[in-house]
């Protein structure tokens, strides 16, 4: 048994670092002492020394910064695959959310985002609710955009705006949510398409500017979620009601701004279609 067994693992390294180290030395002392001015030039001479400390010190940098376990089965430390398989998962999957947002949870099931992970959006926290923080991103434009900036190589069938020119609601903080719903977004191609004649069930075409009502009113007026109906309203109310907004008589910054980019002859072209909608009963 050699004097260097009985030197514990976690020292081991180091110990054979130095032994290799002093050899090193030796050998340049060995060099030095047979190498004469008359065989190589000093210049010469202080150039491999020095090249040969440097060799040195980067050899006894990597052999003290490396993880043994570094390369052992790949470019990777391998210790780290049980550190991370021991660590507790911060994902709990949407089936978690479901107890307290059934009615969310239904919204997002049909939609287009069912796909998107409810923590995707609204981040992991193990100890929610009990916490009582929040979940909700304040800054929705920069969430919504990682998924729908307009970039090259984007799959043109995912939905992309460009920032700069996206009509954004006349807010202080406008956000992607005013007029998307987040758990449910609508097919924004279809909202683009003013309704035909025949669709909405009337012989007067439907303006182009219908195209913006449908996004929050429908295609045929029907009315979405919480924003009214509009199919078979009379064109005296529809009229009054788009100047009170159009004026600031009535508070609602989406329409306000909707309002008053549209003439008196659009607003009466508006109206006189709508009247000539039949209104859907609720299902």
């Amino acid at each position: 048994m050699t004097r260097h067994s009985t030197v514990s693992g976690s020292l081991r390294p180091a110990c054979n670092l130095l032994i290799q180290i002093r050899c090193a030395v030796h050998g340049i002392n060995y060099a030095l002492r047979n190498l004469t001015t008359d065989a190589m030039p000093k210049h010469i001479v202080n150039l491999l020394i020095l090249s040969g400390c440097i060799l040195l010190l980067a050899f006894a940098a990597r052999s003290w910064l490396v993880d043994p376990s570094f390369y052992k089965f790949g470019h990777y430390r391998a210790d780290a695959v049980p550190e991370l398989a021991a660590a507790t998962p911060l994902y709990q999957g949407s089936s978690y959310c479901r107890t307290c947002h059934a009615e969310r949870d239904a919204d997002w099931a049909i939609g287009v985002h069912h796909t998107v992970q409810c923590e995707v959006c609204h981040g992991t926290d193990r100890d929610h609710p009990d916490d009582g923080k929040s979940l909700v991103v304040a800054d929705k434009i920069r969430l919504c955009t990682t998924c729908h900036l307009a970039i090259t190589g984007r799959p043109a069938r995912q939905p992309q705006i460009v920032l700069g020119q996206h009509p954004f609601p006349d807010e202080d903080t406008p956000q992607c949510h005013t007029c998307h719903d987040p758990h449910s977004p609508a097919d924004m191609q279809e909202d683009e398409t003013a309704p035909d004649a025949g669709a909405s069930g009337t012989s007067i075409n439907a303006p182009a500017i219908t195209s913006k009502c449908a996004k929050c009113h429908g295609q045929v007026g029907e009315g979405v979620k919480k924003n009214p109906v509009l199919a078979g309203l009379e064109p005296d109310v529809f009229i009054e009601r788009m100047n009170l907004y159009k004026s600031g008589a009535r508070e609602h910054k989406i329409m306000a701004k909707f309002a008053k980019s549209l003439s008196d002859e659009e607003i009466a072209e508006l109206a006189e279609y709508y009247k000539s909608l039949t209104a859907k009963s609720p299902e």
